[in-house]
């Protein structure tokens, strides 16, 4: 190791507690948490300088809370949520077992289905329910950018695993961004559905006084699902005092927003900066505009969208990208919306999610993504 250059860790040499340095004031300290039935986690807490975020190796590396500057930008989740797979029953559909362990700031959805489960499947897969393999897991980093790679073997409803997952999570020093992406592999010798996606909880307590979503579609084409009451503003986020139950759910098909491939935070990752790819952008900003956390993704790796709210004890305010509707497996092959991978074949995807305090950055992307919704 080169602490001054490039370096690699395994996560055996990681001692708990104890900060691995890195450059240009970046860290990742390895820490030992414990749920609420004495089951052992490992949370992995990387800092480039100026984002912190922790990834939970138990649960499918999802990303579990997110800070800019000292602030927390993900939504703030009693760590009873914090649940090993182990105490999860995700078959459980009628109490949404898998919302019981739901405590993630990205919550990995699928890969063998987005929403609806069936006579198989439960409500959103096991990807986030899917221990990573503990030998698999490096860091590296360089003069300009931290990397966290493992494999996550998908729990499945089987003996043996039909997919498998290889997660690559980016940041470079100083950003207020960070790069996550998704391989999804068969493991098989037959064609296989692959239907992932991600639950993005950005609405930290820069939102408590309200604000909006601003989404790269308009508003009249947003269509609010499960028989839910509707609301004067499809749009709106409810300051901390306003409750609002039972959930709404909107789904959307996003329009491609232009000028997103000339921002930095898109350049600065190679698989972002590939100018093949539409991207698409979604927002949530506060009400006085001064503080704002972001989604970008390519359109090719995730076409549909969706939000989630619901304003109870905690505040959910989500982003969901995704491939498909949230519908059954039976009735997305009824529509066509199903995408496969043939034997021993991979899919990859990828989003950016970001931060900022800054209202001229803030200005200037809500605008990128309102003239698309027109």
């Amino acid at each position: 190791m080169d602490n001054k250059g490039i370096g690699h860790l395994a996560l055996a040499q990681l001692l708990p507690d104890i900060p691995q340095v890195l450059p240009e004031d970046g860290q990742v300290t390895l820490e030992l948490v414990t749920d609420l039935f004495g089951s052992q986690m490992r949370v992995l807490r990387i800092s480039n300088g100026r984002l912190l975020f922790t990834v939970i190796l138990e649960r499918g590396m999802d990303i579990g809370e997110i800070w800019l500057d000292a602030e927390k930008i993900s939504w703030e989740r009693d760590e009873q949520y914090l649940l090993h797979p182990d105490h999860v029953d995700l078959s459980d559909n009628e109490h949404s077992g898998w919302d019981s362990g739901f405590y993630a700031a990205v919550a990995a959805i699928g890969p063998e289905i987005f929403g609806t489960p069936d006579e198989v499947r439960t409500v959103h897969g096991t990807g986030s329910y899917s221990p990573a393999l503990l030998e698999s897991v490096r860091i590296t980093w360089d003069e300009q950018q931290i990397c966290l790679e493992g494999k996550v073997p998908v729990r499945g409803y089987g003996q043996a695993p039909v997919y498998d997952k290889i997660i690559r999570i980016v940041t470079r020093y100083g950003a207020a961004d960070l790069f996550r992406e998704d391989t999804v592999r068969n493991l098989t010798d037959s064609v296989q559905p692959v239907d992932d996606g991600y639950h993005i909880q950005l609405a930290g307590g820069f939102m408590a006084g309200g604000g909006s979503y601003v989404l790269p579609v308009h508003p009249g084409s947003m269509l609010l699902r499960d028989s839910a009451p509707p609301e004067e503003d499809a749009l709106a986020v409810y300051d901390s005092r306003t409750r609002l139950d039972p959930i709404r759910c909107y789904q959307y098909v996003p329009q491609p927003v232009a000028g997103l491939s000339d921002l930095p935070q898109v350049r600065n990752y190679q698989a972002a900066a590939d100018g093949s790819q539409a991207l698409t952008a979604e927002m949530l900003v506060n009400t006085g505009q001064d503080a704002a956390a972001y989604v970008i993704r390519s359109l090719q790796c995730y076409p549909r969208s969706l939000i989630a709210k619901r304003a109870t004890g905690d505040n959910m305010y989500a982003l969901e990208p995704c491939k498909t509707r949230p519908n059954s497996m039976k009735q997305k092959m009824i529509d066509g919306e199903v995408v496969y991978l043939g034997p021993y074949s991979q899919c990859s995807g990828w989003i950016i999610l970001g931060a900022s305090r800054d209202p001229q950055e803030i200005t200037g992307l809500a605008e990128l993504i309102r003239r698309a919704a027109k």
